[in-house]
């Protein structure tokens, strides 16, 4: 009986045992569960953005209201990557803003002069080629590239938005799907402006770096000027962008090369010194006025978005990250940064007895830093659009730590479905230098593959090219 009686308590031990193991391991399995969804950045959602600034966030004001001056973003191969047409974007495809929209779960959203299909169901784009942060007090309508939409221009088509919004509800028949007045106070403001009120300058050689680093403080005021404004419309998620280091950009190392027997002229990136000085003090101002805002606005969002940490961190890597020319434009032609002022993307013509067609693109527009010499590929963009809303990059620390929709920030790119065919080099000056029908043989070969591909491609519903943006 009693051997019985211990075998019956054994058993019961091991029962309990098991039952314990059970427990215990259900309650590691819920804890590891928990504690991987409590590590899960929630889902980047705002109502609506809303954009200001220059030519690297303008969708089509410029263009808009002066044809003739902005006719370029308009003309192939921009928008070669999204929407695969010329889009009224400085870019071969996504600004940062499309990027933003996409990863907060919008789709692009339009400019506010666009008169015909807009949608502005997710929000307006205000922002306006050559516009700069500063208030203009004359306009030369004969300039190259500049224009009278300044920041404070752009922060009154706000205002006017909202009393335009606020009439349409008050009508009994609605017909447009347009966001509600609440949203306003929901949505996420980009502010990405300065970058001409340096670039022009020091494009057109009259503005040198010493006065750039003078007007750093009235470059500055006006967009802390524009958070306060937003802020007072009703925005608590402001996110305010420093600029990119001009030094690096194609355009001013063709133009402004420095005696390379001078010590310190570039950096150790290959970037002229000089010209990041002033950008460097502008961002380091921009920083610390809005870190200073915070203090009077501590209910609301001010999010200070590195962009030139971003850029200098490709540049550290670039091979790494597969921008084997982040110093190059993509769609330009000559020199050590394949730009040239005779001859710019989009157009056509001879340098130096060599006949230029630049209507089309590089093979790989990914492996390049700058679009045209002048503005950020969509490859820059992309990466400060995952860092910001990944919270790197970004104050403050963590900033806008959230999980990205990243369903439209990766297309295919038809270039790359173009492979380096015979007589046709990857080099675009060896293309240029080929003969004319050796040039018209190789577009014909492309157009063939392009639009194999894209059959290909659209019957797989892998191509985004209908709806906003286009």
């Amino acid at each position: 009986m009693k051997a019985g009686r211990c075998e019956n308590c054994r058993n019961r031990a091991r029962g309990s045992a098991l039952v314990l193991g059970v427990v215990v391991q259900l309650m590691v399995q819920s804890l590891v569960a928990y504690t991987s969804l409590a590590a899960t950045p929630p889902v980047c959602s705002y109502e609506g953005v809303y954009a200001f600034g220059d030519s690297l966030t303008d969708v089509g004001n410029g263009i808009a209201s002066f044809p003739n001056q902005f006719i370029r973003s308009e003309s192939v191969p921009y928008g070669l990557q999204f929407p695969h047409h010329a889009a009224d974007r400085f870019c071969d495809g996504r600004l940062l803003v499309d990027f933003l929209a996409f990863g907060v779960g919008l789709s692009p959203i339009y400019a506010y002069l666009r008169g015909f299909a807009a949608d502005f169901s997710n929000g307006v784009n205000f922002a306006a080629s050559g516009a700069t942060a500063r208030s203009i007090t004359t306009w030369d309508a004969t300039a190259k590239f500049n224009s009278p939409f300044t920041l404070s221009t752009q922060l009154q088509w706000l205002q006017r938005y909202r009393v335009r919004l606020e009439f349409y509800y008050t009508q009994t028949r609605v017909t447009q799907v347009l966001p509600t007045v609440a949203s306003l106070n929901s949505s996420l403001y980009l502010v990405y402006a300065g970058f001409h009120d340096y670039m022009s300058g020091f494009y057109d050689n009259t503005l040198t770096p010493a006065e750039a680093q003078a007007i750093v403080p009235s470059v500055v005021a006006p967009i802390i000027s524009a958070v306060q404004a937003i802020y007072e419309f009703g925005g608590r998620d402001i996110l305010v962008v420093n600029l990119p280091p001009l030094g690096c950009i194609p355009a001013l190392l063709t133009l402004h090369p420095a005696d390379p027997s001078l010590a310190n002229s570039y950096d150790d990136y290959g970037c002229l010194k000089r010209f990041n000085k002033p950008i460097k003090a502008h961002n380091s101002l921009l920083r610390s006025s809005l870190n200073t805002l915070r203090t009077t606005y501590p209910d609301a969002n001010l999010y200070y978005g590195d962009l030139h940490g971003v850029f200098i961190n490709i540049l550290k890597n670039s091979s790494d990250q597969g921008i084997s020319n982040p110093l190059q434009a993509c769609c330009g032609f000559g020199g050590s940064y394949n730009f040239n002022t005779d001859v710019t993307c989009g157009s056509t013509g001879s340098v130096d007895g060599v006949e230029v067609d630049l209507t089309v693109s590089c093979f790989n527009p990914e492996s390049y830093g700058s679009w045209d010499g002048i503005h950020l590929s969509q490859i820059i963009n992309r990466a400060a659009a995952t860092a910001f809303l990944n919270g790197k990059y970004i104050e403050p620390n963590g900033g806008m730590h959230c999980t990205p929709d990243t369903s439209n920030w990766y297309t295919h790119n038809l270039s790359m479905l173009v492979p380096t065919l015979s007589g046709c080099q990857e080099d675009s000056s060896k293309v240029q230098e080929s003969s004319p029908w050796l040039q018209h043989g190789c577009k014909l070969k492309v157009l063939v593959l392009v639009l194999e591909g894209v059959y290909a491609m659209s019957s797989a519903s892998v191509l985004y090219v209908s709806g906003p943006a286009i």
